[in-house]
């Protein structure tokens, strides 16, 4: 009968356990003294999860233990407060507070930042995260790109190094830059490997995250079935982690941008393709089997062009940044009248999506068109998305949009036209602030979970 009721309760354990927000030591406590009461067990104590059972131990302090360091270590990431502010903000009382500080200071986890003269009594120690108490890679593997961080325990970006690629690279050349990439992250900060905990790489397309199997990238040709966590692992030596660049996104929001304390929001992702990470209850939806967030695969013209995918009409054929590049490149061999030639260059084979915004600011009629069109096309897809699933926010982020006025205003105004009034006048719309080094922070912050 025990064993009937314990396992009742596993999918509440399993859904306490999985929140990293720092909210729920109550409800957790509350949860093990119903367990105790309904089983007559004393001092229950949930320890270990094994196989989707758990074991049941002496104690729950242990357990507890970690669960509140990890709650103060959220809390401090977002904000740097005194002993009492923070025992009154994480509801853990004032000697709890004490006994969890001082560990995590002993472990150079936590610094004192400086002293608060507010108040009676003697001046209080500002407490915040240790940065220098280790360090994460993140590497942003792009289609037309590689761009990498080295951040540290804060959150705080220590350095960055990108690299201009072809879209047609194999795999093997692709993965050996990204190694030369992290070789110079590791020169620009200084460091060496000991004092990196791992690596998070962020890359576009289907992933096993189980074993970290590159199932299929579509904008990246003949990447099938790459065991990437594999081969960064045994390059490095060090744990290595991986998920969608959209997600990635995302997370990089929710953690360190506009997403920050916002319940359900939106992230678009506007590159050489067009992805979507979706936060629900400040929690990352990778879907059912981690392939959400294909906004720009939804088709919005039956008798369109070809996509990456296969079919016909997709979002991402009319209006991403290869498909917006390949409609140029055809006009100019077609003897289109624009100044595009003139802005790119004799060096240059092909126009460059900036290339193109200063065509259109230089009062090119054939850039100028063509980025109304991709717009509203864009602009579409994110109404729709909007109208799905309602959030509090959306942010707009990537490379089509970076410096791209004219795209973004047209963008903007087509989601205001085409959402329904009611749903949009509850949605705020806001360009990333975090720029173009997002997908590799949230790939970097893969690494710290294990903290928070």
């Amino acid at each position: 009968m025990q064993n009937i009721i314990l396992d009742s309760y596993v999918a509440k354990i399993h859904y306490f356990c999985s929140k990293s927000d720092g909210s729920t030591g109550f409800e957790m406590i509350n949860l093990f003294r119903d367990i105790s009461i309904r089983t007559k067990i004393k001092n229950i104590g949930v320890l270990v999860m094994e196989n989707g059972s758990f074991e049941y131990g002496k104690s729950n302090q242990t357990f507890l233990k970690i669960y509140n360091q990890k709650k103060v270590l959220n809390i401090l990431r977002n904000v740097e407060l005194s002993r009492i502010e923070l025992s009154s903000v994480s509801s853990l009382d004032k000697k709890t507070i004490t006994n969890i500080t001082k560990e995590l200071l002993g472990k150079n986890q936590l610094k004192v930042i400086g002293h608060s003269t507010m108040g009676i009594g003697r001046p209080k120690e500002i407490l915040g995260l240790n940065g220098d108490f280790t360090y994460c890679i993140g590497v942003d593997l792009g289609g037309s790109y590689i761009s990498g961080i080295i951040m540290d325990f804060a959150g705080e970006v220590v350095c960055s190094h990108h690299v201009e690629l072809s879209n047609h690279m194999e795999p093997d050349t692709l993965i050996n830059i990204s190694f030369n990439l992290i070789d110079n992250l590791l020169k620009k900060a200084s460091m060496d490997l000991e004092q990196i905990e791992g690596i998070g790489i962020s890359i576009p397309g289907f992933i096993d995250k189980a074993t970290g199997l590159l199932i299929l990238s579509e904008n990246l040709p003949e990447w099938f079935n790459i065991p990437l966590k594999q081969i960064f692992e045994e390059r490095y030596g060090l744990d290595t982690y991986i998920d969608d660049c959209s997600r990635l996104m995302a997370k990089a929001e929710l953690w360190y941008g506009k997403g920050k304390g916002v319940k359900d929001f939106l992230v678009f992702d506007l590159g050489l393709g067009i992805g979507c990470g979706i936060v629900i209850d400040q929690k990352i939806y990778a879907g059912a089997s981690g392939k959400s967030g294909e906004v720009g695969h939804t088709v919005v013209d039956v008798n369109g062009p070809l996509c990456t995918c296969g079919r016909y009409g997709c979002i991402e054929s009319l209006a991403s940044e290869w498909a917006l590049l390949q409609q140029v490149n055809e006009a100019l061999k077609n003897g289109t009248e624009t100044i595009l030639r003139q802005v790119m260059g004799e060096s240059k084979e092909s126009p460059t999506v900036r290339d193109i915004a200063l065509a259109a600011e230089l009062g090119d009629d054939y850039s100028t068109d063509l980025l109304i069109h991709t717009g509203k096309y864009i602009g579409v897809g994110i109404s729709n998305a909007i109208g799905l699933f309602n959030p509090s926010k959306v942010i707009i982020n990537g490379r089509l949009v970076h410096d791209n006025e004219l795209l973004l205003n047209t963008i903007l105004d087509t989601i205001k036209i085409e959402t329904m009034p009611q749903i949009y006048e509850d949605t705020v719309i806001e360009e990333s602030d975090i720029g173009l080094l997002a997908s590799a922070i949230g790939a970097a912050t893969l690494c710290l979970k294990k903290y928070y």
